[in-house]
């Protein structure tokens, strides 16, 4: 990521993770909306998933916003894709769902061009899921 998308995350960083469960439950929401077969695959411990979830996007993003190679989450990452055979397709629902999330939850609170530095963190996360060879 530019420096200047790094600058707009790391300003807005303290604001959207203060409210990351929140975050998380409407991402799950437009998730569910945007591709409703998806809620079969959390029939377990959807409590646990949840914290997986925020975790997994914590680490991802804490580590961008410190502009830092991704490779440590690459089994996380690896794990998840596997684990909820994630394509291209469910991969840009995903980030659709966490933009619109993320704009129900703090879109009032950022500015467009931090909105923006999030959109291209979210959509690098979820290009990184698809394509193993990005995490390296």
């Amino acid at each position: 990521m530019e420096t200047r998308d790094i600058e707009e995350l790391q300003s807005s960083f303290s604001t959207v993770f203060a409210r990351k469960g929140e975050l998380t439950e409407q991402f799950y929401c437009h998730l569910f909306t945007m591709m409703p077969e998806a809620k079969s695959l959390f029939k377990n411990d959807f409590h646990k998933q949840k914290e997986m979830f925020t975790s997994m996007l914590t680490n991802c993003l804490k580590t961008m916003v410190s502009n830092q190679n991704l490779s440590h989450v690459k089994d996380t990452l690896t794990k998840t894709r596997e684990q909820f055979n994630i394509g291209p397709d469910e991969a840009g629902l995903a980030g659709e769902a966490m933009m619109a999330a993320l704009e129900d939850v703090v879109g009032g609170d950022l500015s467009p061009a931090q909105k923006a530095a999030w959109k291209k963190a979210v959509d690098r996360v979820m290009q990184m899921m698809v394509t193993p060879g990005l995490l390296r």
